[in-house]
């Protein structure tokens, strides 16, 4: 397992946990690092088994629910990445989760090829989101006002990127600069937006208006 990405499943659904289950057990490069049925097993247990990436459901009747599980994993490991994977697509659950500390936010009906990149992608750096996920993110820009530090033009297209759930290579590749670059240019806005993470800085993009 030296190297390959530990995975663990938080879904209350039977079926769909299995077909994660076997997709993380079969896929290379990857080892299943727990699956639990309720965010009360998984707030228990992973913090002793560190997983790197937590996939993470929203609604669980009778219990606590994922984006409070989420606030309170980050609490005790707050290097995890936690990926939604939900069926909710509301934008108050997307910022409610990324304020909570989530990496990404997916769609159930993802492929599992997708989903595997996307996995990928959060451990590079990246914050994955679905295209529907996306498309929504992009159209709240313009729904909210905001008396932000401005942002140079370069650093409002990498903040809109990182929005869109692209890596740091991908965001690279896309305006022809370095991954260093990229680096350089999402230390300059944390610094101007007044926060610490990936999560703080896209949380901020989607309740103002920082993207023309």
């Amino acid at each position: 397992m030296e190297n390959s990405i530990g995975v663990a499943i938080v879904e209350d659904n039977r079926d769909i946990r299995e077909g994660l289950r076997i997709m993380m057990e079969t896929a290379e490069g990857f080892h299943l690092a727990g699956v639990y049925d309720t965010t009360e097993k998984a707030l228990a247990e992973i913090p002793s088994h560190l997983p790197d990436v937590v996939l993470m459901d929203i609604k669980f009747p009778g219990g606590m629910d994922g984006i409070e599980c989420v606030r309170l994993l980050k609490d005790k490991l707050p290097d995890l990445d936690v990926l939604m994977l939900t069926s909710y697509s509301e934008d108050e659950l997307v910022f409610q989760s990324l304020k909570a500390g989530a990496c990404g936010y997916l769609d159930k009906n993802i492929s599992l090829p997708k989903l595997i990149e996307a996995i990928k992608e959060v451990r590079q750096g990246g914050a994955p989101m679905s295209s529907l996920i996306a498309r929504m993110v992009v159209k709240s820009f313009n729904h909210h006002a905001t008396d932000e530090p401005e942002l140079t033009r370069r650093e409002k297209e990498v903040l809109e990127q990182l929005c869109q759930g692209k890596s740091y290579k991908m965001i690279a590749d896309s305006i022809y600069v370095s991954e260093d670059t990229v680096r350089f240019h999402i230390k300059k806005i944390y610094k101007k937006l007044q926060v610490n993470s990936k999560s703080e800085a896209v949380i901020k993009a989607l309740k103002n208006n920082l993207i023309k």
